[in-house]
């Protein structure tokens, strides 16, 4: 069985100042440590409020600006933390 994702482009050019959700897929976080960091992470990057952060199963979903993508990347790297994907949320409005 095929899984479909449908999911936006990102454009790394976007410099527009407008907030999209972004889904970062991550590795253990069934892991209380996982979770911790992440939180952790966040609040210390001061790129991304409170309400603009939910956790899933599999990863975390930041309403962030699109060049904020490439820093939380390498924050999550620098934490040994497991990223397997970045995507934006499909939104038929964008």
């Amino acid at each position: 069985m095929n899984e479909i994702l449908l999911i936006n482009r990102i454009d790394h050019r976007d410099y527009s100042g407008k907030k999209q959700r972004v889904f970062f897929q991550i590795g253990g976080m069934n892991l209380p440590r996982v979770e911790e960091s992440l939180t952790g992470l966040l609040n210390i990057s001061r790129l991304v409020e409170k309400e603009d952060v939910i956790f899933k199963y599999n990863g975390i979903e930041l309403n962030i600006l699109t060049q904020s993508i490439p820093i939380i990347v390498k924050l999550m790297a620098e934490s040994n933390l497991s990223v397997y994907s970045v995507y934006a949320i499909y939104d038929p409005r964008s």
